[in-house]
């Protein structure tokens, strides 16, 4: 994990405006009578190589092209070099990151903001991956924390009691008002799956991504809504539309490089179809940068 230890007031207001400034993808403009805010993405991808199970070309570019601020990123492996590597090749050389222990399919939290804390919860339902999580100080009065999830692909019955599982670790480590998202793969056939519906009754699912024709499904066949991005009551009410060249989407965006002509650089076209299983998704969160009532410093 990279860390810069916690930057002073100054130091975390330089790194809003750098982002504001950041020709992000993502970035909205806000008319001039909004109090101060950013907008920050978050996205989850498991874009592993099926056979290699670790993070190749396509995969690399396709999460260079959307530019997201903090990524929940599941099988965190590269075929070469280190974790530091993939983190830095993904977001360049200012980059935080966690990744698990002691796992053969790691979860991780990659971010452009400080790292205040992270770690990893046991998840015993399955042997080769835990439930990662990571304190992000963004700016803002708040922290965020993101929790980074690879529910099982087998024995569908063992989902939701890792749904509940989550929910529970949630409540007894992050205060309800601070802002907390849960990432990842779920493994789900439909959102009317058990684990789902637990999920979605203490996370927000009232913003469900798509891509250009309306789809919100992101395995391969593009028939289920394997992955998610569920924030907390405190961060859902912060929502905003998700940009990406010249397209907006309202609700966040489900990103297939085959409906792209052409696809944002370095995307190339057929990189969705290149031996992967999932499609990332992308949400936006306008973040105050004061508390109501107050100006920003």
């Amino acid at each position: 994990m990279i860390r810069l230890g916690h930057p002073t007031p100054s130091a975390r207001m330089a790194i809003a405006a750098s982002l504001l400034l950041a020709p992000f993808p993502a970035a909205c403009s806000r008319p001039p009578d909004e109090p101060p805010a950013l907008d920050i993405t978050i996205a989850t991808a498991n874009l592993s190589n099926n056979t290699s199970q670790t993070y190749e070309d396509p995969g690399i570019r396709i999460l260079q092209a959307l530019r997201p601020d903090i990524l929940a990123i599941q099988e965190f492996r590269c075929p070469s070099g280190s974790p530091e590597d993939l983190a830095r090749r993904l977001f360049g050389p200012d980059v935080h990151f966690h990744r698990e222990k002691g796992a053969r399919l790691p979860n991780g939290i990659i971010s452009r903001f400080p790292i205040l804390a992270a770690g990893q919860w046991h998840d015993p339902h399955v042997r080769n991956r835990d439930f990662a999580w990571a304190t992000l100080d963004i700016p803002g009065p708040k922290p965020l924390h993101v929790v980074s999830v690879h529910l099982l692909q087998t024995r569908a019955a063992d989902r939701p009691p890792q749904a509940r599982l989550l929910l529970d670790l949630i409540r007894r480590h992050f205060p309800a008002t601070d802002y907390v998202v849960l990432c990842g793969d779920l493994n789900i056939s439909s959102r009317r799956a058990e684990a789902f519906t637990v999920l979605a009754a203490e996370l927000d699912d009232s913003r469900q991504p798509v891509d250009q024709n309306g789809n919100p499904n992101t395995n391969a066949e593009r028939n289920r809504p394997y992955d998610v991005v569920l924030p907390n009551p405190e961060l859902a009410q912060h929502h905003a539309p998700t940009r990406l060249g010249s397209l907006v989407f309202p609700d966040g965006l489900v990103f297939d490089t085959r409906l792209w002509d052409p696809p944002p650089p370095p995307a190339e076209w057929g990189d969705t179809a290149r031996d992967m299983q999932h499609l990332p998704v992308m949400k936006t969160f306008r973040i105050p940068l004061a508390v109501p009532g107050t100006t920003a410093p």
